[in-house]
């Protein structure tokens, strides 16, 4: 192919996207489900509660999906499409489309969210058996470490669930865009929950102290980001884990 060839064919991609003719528009099936969106504040302080509906079925995430993501972050069974732009609704592996469906929400690039049939409860973390967990961390002693050890697992559940707030509250400092984070995800796998995941947050103080919060609210600016949740002390055995290799 000639570099005037391959320039006229990006031109003509280009030419496309701008008519909303290409860039997946046009292998998107026009049978499948339109599903219309609405967002509100939610009841939960930081939140927004954003459905998604379609034939009188609707779909919710809010606070109690904040936690949850995908096994696989790219869908593939595409179950229906948004009534704007070029989102996709897919099928999640492992749940059926009637009780979780996964939904594009981003704009230049796909973003899946977890959205729960409202007619469904919330995932009940509380209560379910974990078999895996690993820690969402980039880099450090601890990268991604993994553990099977189910009474590392419970010591983890069961501080989220019963151990009171830090007195006085704790608050993880703003950090800069780009730079290091103190701030990660804990990601726990469950075969009662096939295709999900739970991932609560801990945060890594500098005195040595690590945090948990089974949820959080995450701003972000030009210059930096912040990190707003409800802190719990670890315990001693998950402290020690965190920061070894």
């Amino acid at each position: 192919m000639t570099i005037e060839t391959r320039l006229g064919s990006d031109l003509m991609t280009i030419v496309l996207c701008g008519l909303g003719l290409g860039c997946g528009l046009l292998s998107m099936d026009p049978s499948l489900p339109v599903y219309t969106s609405e967002q509100t504040d939610s009841a939960h302080p930081g939140y927004r509660r954003t459905t998604v509906s379609t034939k009188g079925v609707v779909y919710v995430n809010d606070f109690e999906e904040a936690a949850l993501q995908l096994s696989s972050p790219d869908p593939t069974e595409v179950v229906g499409r948004r009534q704007f732009g070029d989102g996709k609704i897919c099928a999640i592996p492992g749940q059926s489309p009637s009780a979780y469906l996964a939904v594009d929400m981003g704009s230049e690039m796909p973003a899946y969210e977890v959205f729960r049939n409202i007619e469904r409860p919330p995932f009940d973390w509380r209560h379910a058996v974990f078999q895996r967990m690993r820690l969402d961390v980039p880099e450090g002693p601890a990268a991604n470490k993994e553990t099977m050890d189910p009474a590392l697992i419970d010591d983890v559940v069961r501080t989220l669930r019963d151990v009171a707030p830090a007195i006085p509250p704790v608050t993880a400092p703003p950090m800069p865009l780009p730079g290091p984070t103190r701030v990660h995800g804990i990601l726990l796998f469950s075969d009662q929950f096939p295709g999900l995941i739970f991932r609560p947050s801990f945060y890594l103080a500098e005195s040595g102290q690590v945090y948990l919060a089974d949820s959080l609210v995450v701003k972000v600016t030009r210059e930096e980001q912040s990190v707003q949740a409800t802190w719990i002390p670890a315990s001693e055995v998950f402290t020690r884990w965190v920061q070894t290799r």
